[in-house]
């Protein structure tokens, strides 16, 4: 199904995310206040102009409130990021994603109701320092406070001492298996007497010190 969006900078995450929206096949309007930027990357989307995103006249203009989401990735200075986030929620965005450039910087755009905040950066500190110290994490979900998603190989060392889900030791307030990709087999509600396999993939939730220590397994 088709839906509209609107990207405000084109930087490179944002023309990133404008151009896989619109391979996608979803109808997308890339907004920037340089020119080069817009000529670059025109043709390749539904709809593109240039605009000052920190000039509320020109935004509303745009017809923002009429899009199913928009995506702010200002990269010239915070205060620019700052004033489109508060002309956007004041115009009546639907869905509002805005990239943060900095903790304090995410810290005002949550106080200006943003609905989803994007801090690249960080996140992707966080992926490769737990990569690093867990090689057998594939990858994970974030899902606030304390709570995680992971997606876990079960490596050799793992099977010799669990040889099913049961002998994970895994409490289910704390952390548990949810599903377990085997090849191009998924088993979605695996019992306690599964069987455990080398190369299994262990789709994973839980608290994030349960699933370190479940780590330490590994």
């Amino acid at each position: 199904m088709s839906r509209q969006f609107a990207i405000i900078g084109l930087g490179y995450m944002g023309s990133t995310v404008a151009l896989e929206l619109r391979r996608q096949h979803h109808e997308v309007l890339g907004i920037d206040s340089d020119e080069k930027r817009v000529n670059a990357i025109a043709d390749q989307l539904s709809h593109a102009v240039i605009a000052d995103p920190s000039d509320e006249k020109a935004l509303e203009e745009l017809g923002l409130d009429q899009f199913d989401a928009v995506f702010i990735d200002i990269d010239q200075s915070i205060e620019a990021s700052m004033m489109c986030t508060l002309y956007a929620k004041e115009i009546g965005v639907k869905e509002l994603w805005v990239k943060a450039h900095s903790d304090d910087h995410q810290k005002l755009l949550s106080r200006l109701g943003a609905d989803h905040i994007v801090h690249p950066e960080y996140d992707i500190g966080i992926r490769v320092a737990e990569s690093l110290s867990y090689h057998a994490v594939l990858d994970f979900i974030h899902l606030g406070e304390q709570d995680y998603v992971v997606e876990i190989k079960a490596t050799e060392r793992l099977v010799k001492q669990c040889q099913s889900v049961e002998q994970l030791g895994l409490r289910d307030e704390m952390a548990r298996v949810i599903a377990i990709k085997r090849g191009d087999q998924l088993n979605c509600h695996p019992e306690a007497a599964t069987e455990l396999q080398a190369d299994d993939r262990l789709v994973m939730i839980g608290k994030l010190d349960a699933l370190r220590q479940f780590g330490d397994k590994l």
